[in-house]
């Protein structure tokens, strides 16, 4: 008869003290220390990464996950440093429909995901989206208007141009 003293089949050292995998193929990190993530620069990215890989991306300086195909990086619950921004975009003059670019200050969510996530108003009054106005991307000069070419960013289209000295102000961020 064989005497056990603890029960221990379901952990295994990978490598080392404190790094251990169950029977379940959980990864347990027994320690009172660190964890050095894998890190490096934009460049320096695995060539064939799949989703779930987690790095720290040292040209951004900020932690990063590839997820639904694309390096998105990775916010914690902290408050955004950048609240609602109004953004005023210039007077209207009977002809221009694009007003933009729109910037957040936010260089993680440079554009608000939808247009239904900014308030729109002309003058003091609100603008309904899809009804007066869509969020589009000017991309190489991409975005048609009186006015085009646009430089890169994210605009404010309206279906009908704004009365002459009516000021377009936007409101956004919210969604962040």
């Amino acid at each position: 008869m064989r005497l056990l003293k603890a029960q221990n089949t379901n952990l295994r050292n990978i490598y080392g003290k404190g790094v251990k995998y169950d029977i379940d193929d959980q990864v347990i990190l027994d320690s009172n220390n660190v964890v050095l993530i894998p890190k490096g620069t934009t460049a320096q990215r695995p060539a064939t990464p799949v989703n779930g890989h987690f790095r720290y991306n040292t040209d951004d300086d900020r932690f990063e996950v590839y997820e639904s195909g694309a390096w998105t990086g990775v916010r914690g619950v902290a408050p955004v440093s950048v609240g609602v921004v109004q953004q005023n975009l210039g007077n209207g003059d009977a002809t221009e429909t694009v007003f933009g670019p729109l910037a957040s200050g936010d260089p993680e969510y440079p554009v608000p995901i939808a247009a239904t996530h900014i308030l729109v108003l002309v003058e003091n009054v609100f603008q309904i989206s899809t009804t007066n106005y869509t969020l589009e991307q000017s991309v190489s000069g991409s975005l048609t208007g009186p006015n085009a070419p646009y430089a890169d960013g994210w605009y404010i289209k309206f279906t009908s141009a704004p009365d002459l000295g009516k000021p377009v102000t936007v409101l956004h961020n919210f969604d962040k």
